[in-house]
């Protein structure tokens, strides 16, 4: 029997209230398809298994000496995107997969749309847009990839000026061409997470984002998390696995806990947060839990601003 995602369940996700929830972003539960399927007690054993069976085998840590590896992926989309005359579909990231089992509300389930995953990303990236980026000026996106985050935000004003900060060349080459090409006041700048580059300032009513950028440093996160305190922006928002949040005595949440640790993902981050936040350094103004694909939920959305 298919059941649906409704305006009221983002609603729900996303802790607001429907009058408060944009009109942009209703819109787009309407388009889109979230209908799904709950899967029988066979397929989510099977999935169950199939989770297992990936963290008994070999699983490549995330990390610094992983550059390289970003480097060609982003390169591989700069050059579809040049091949098909700046196509801002060629940006999408190869991660992303079509036609697989999602985590939601708690358990697995079985979309009916191949493009389920990155349409949910859409809604809850309007969200941000709307919700905390409308009063800004400025957008600075770290670890921004193709930069696809941030032709969202351009679309939707395109006044503001933003800036796609990566430590991969083939990024601030597809800004440039964003630029160049397509008139969008994005501007590329080289940025290395782990070793941040302090004399870059980040300008007075300006909002930070990252997207699953964070994910990839483990615990060493720290050097880039002082560089934005000193930098104090006047918000900061990432959407990004948050290990604090997932709760090791459910199976469901224990199998992604796992598979963090032996991915080397984010871990540690709120918990700082929060120590700054009893320092009287920060305020944290939610934790979002939303969704997630097969291993883990990477699309917890974590807002906090420096006082």
């Amino acid at each position: 029997m298919n059941k649906t995602i409704g305006i009221e369940d983002f609603c729900r996700l996303l802790g607001t209230k429907k009058d408060r929830f944009p009109k942009e972003c209703k819109q787009l539960v309407r388009d889109y398809d979230f209908t799904y399927s709950q899967l029988s007690k066979e397929e989510r054993d099977n999935t169950l298994l199939r989770v297992i069976h990936k963290l008994n085998g070999e699983l490549e840590l995330s990390g610094q000496h992983r550059q390289q590896c970003w480097e060609d992926g982003w390169s591989e989309n700069l050059n579809e995107f040049i091949k098909a005359d700046y196509d801002l579909n060629k940006l999408v990231p190869k991660f992303v997969k079509l036609n697989e089992v999602i985590r939601y509300n708690g358990d697995y389930i079985q979309p009916n749309s191949a493009k389920f995953e990155s349409q949910f990303v859409s809604v809850l990236r309007t969200f941000i847009i709307y919700h905390f980026f409308s009063d800004l000026d400025n957008v600075y996106e770290y670890g921004c990839g193709t930069a696809h985050n941030l032709v969202e935000f351009f679309r939707h004003y395109p006044d503001k000026d933003y800036y796609g900060l990566d430590w991969a060349s083939s990024s601030q080459r597809i800004i440039k061409l964003l630029r160049v090409q397509l008139g969008m006041n994005i501007f590329g700048q080289h940025f290395n997470l782990y070793s941040p580059d302090k004399n870059f300032k980040i300008k007075e009513n300006s909002g930070v984002i990252t997207v699953g950028a964070l994910e990839q440093m483990g615990e060493s996160f720290m050097d880039f998390l002082d560089y934005l305190l000193e930098q104090k922006p006047s918000l900061c928002v990432h959407m990004e696995t948050t290990y604090e949040l997932y709760d090791q005595n459910n199976l469901f949440d224990y199998l992604s806990v796992k598979y963090l640790e032996k991915r080397g993902y984010l871990k540690g981050f709120l918990k700082r947060l929060k120590e700054f936040e009893s320092e009287g350094k920060i305020l944290i103004q939610g934790t979002h839990r939303t969704f997630g694909s097969l291993f883990h939920d990477g699309y917890t959305i974590l807002v906090w601003k420096t006082l």
